[in-house]
């Protein structure tokens, strides 16, 4: 296993070409089409009827699954197919099968189910001896206010158990909370539902990257984000942990021993820790498909990390992404939070992305509407003093204040 040092180059086979398949190929997942492209290799899509709309171009070929295994992977393994990868979320259960079929590398088939169910994942983790949440998952409510009966814990969470899912979890502190979210989450009565305690600690968001090593999986951790979340629990600050203290030692520690028990075995993976004084970290969800941020480039050049590139690189030539040059640059992502509907102001728009940390945001454009609760965007700093980053991280909120998001709608 590693923490944050790579495999060298020198323990790495030679440079080769190929041919990979992305499955259900969205947003993040078109971004290994160039990634793979600088090594020479070629991207195959591999769609669904539901996905086939849309997708970047630059792929060999596109293939339609239609439900049948052995059509696809005999069709695959025409093409010379060498690796799968997960294109989107909707994509990472067909790519498990498909790496299995080919006898290519890939995440553990027997655990699939349970990696993109919170409720089994907590379970699976429990049973292991592996610090999780304790909860329950059941489609019926009297269940889920038996067990918060039970339970006697203060706080609960209620969530869908796709940690994919669009839906926000809610906090529920009486059995009328939950009986108000429980009806405003289940689609249908038979739609399994997630409650939890609520573990009040900070989190963390953790990208690792995994490959064989001498016939085992290695973890390699990537890169550590600590979270900051608002009182409505929105993430409205993010910061890049030092990985050289005994926090960030302890998280990779425990997140490695999670993966190896979930079943990752190959490709990235990012999940949500969060880190409890008395009982140390826990796994709140974990996710297989791609992960593309704004600023990459910005973000590589600071961090030497990005995710996409990151698996291109260990798929073509079986390394791992090297250290970063700058490990001392303090890295800060800010979201723009508005409380109220109304729209940017240009003015103030101009001073917070002018500020002297300020290297890169998302598109934002003055005079452009904006939703309450919801985000309007990002700012990405990046300075050497920390103290700067929070001068300027204080200079936003003023601004917030004073209207950045206008007059309300």
């Amino acid at each position: 296993m590693a923490l944050a040092a790579p495999l060298l180059a020198a323990a790495s086979p030679a440079h080769r070409t190929g041919t990979a398949a992305v499955v259900a190929p969205a947003d993040a997942g078109d971004q290994y089409v160039p990634a793979l492209a600088r090594h020479g290799w070629n991207s195959i899509a591999v769609t669904e009827p539901a996905h086939e709309a849309g997708g970047s171009a630059g792929y060999l070929q596109r293939i339609t699954h239609r439900g049948s295994l052995r059509r696809t992977v005999a069709h695959l393994n025409r093409l010379g197919v060498q690796a799968v990868l997960a294109g989107s979320p909707a994509g990472t259960e067909l790519a498990d099968v498909l790496a299995t079929r080919l006898n290519l590398p890939g995440n553990a088939l027997d655990t699939a189910d349970i990696r993109r169910d919170t409720g089994l994942t907590s379970a699976a983790l429990l049973e292991s001896g592996i610090t999780a949440p304790r909860s329950i998952r059941t489609a019926r409510l009297s269940n889920a206010l038996r067990w918060a009966d039970f339970t006697q814990t203060a706080e609960l969470v209620l969530q869908h158990p796709d940690p994919t899912h669009l839906r926000p979890f809610h906090l529920c502190r009486t059995a009328d909370d939950i009986r108000v979210a429980w009806h405003r989450f289940q689609d249908s009565s038979t739609q399994s539902l997630v409650l939890r305690e609520h573990l009040a600690g900070a989190q963390y968001r953790i990208h690792t990257l995994t490959g064989p090593d001498r016939g085992a999986a290695d973890h390699t951790i990537t890169s550590i984000w600590s979270e900051i979340r608002n009182p409505e629990q929105q993430v409205c600050r993010v910061d890049l942990l030092s990985r050289q203290g005994l926090l960030a030692r302890a998280l990779a520690l425990y997140t490695m021993r999670a993966l190896t028990a979930l079943g990752v075995r190959y490709g990235p993976a990012h999940a949500t820790v969060t880190f409890i004084p008395d009982r140390g970290p826990a796994l709140l969800s974990l996710r297989t498909d791609p992960y593309a941020d704004f600023a990459t480039d910005t973000l590589r050049l600071a961090t030497g990390h990005d995710p996409i590139r990151d698996t291109a690189l260990l798929l073509a030539t079986g390394r791992r992404p090297e250290a970063p040059h700058q490990p001392h640059a303090h890295v800060t992502k800010i979201a723009l939070l508005p409380r109220r509907d109304g729209a940017l102001d240009p003015a103030l728009l101009r001073t917070v992305t002018a500020l002297p940390t300020v290297v890169a945001t998302t598109a934002l454009t003055g005079g452009a509407p904006v939703r309450a609760g919801q985000i309007a965007g990002w700012l990405l700093l990046i300075a050497r003093d920390s103290r700067a980053i929070n001068q300027d991280h204080q200079v936003v909120r003023a601004a917030e204040t004073l209207g950045l998001y206008g007059s309300a709608a």
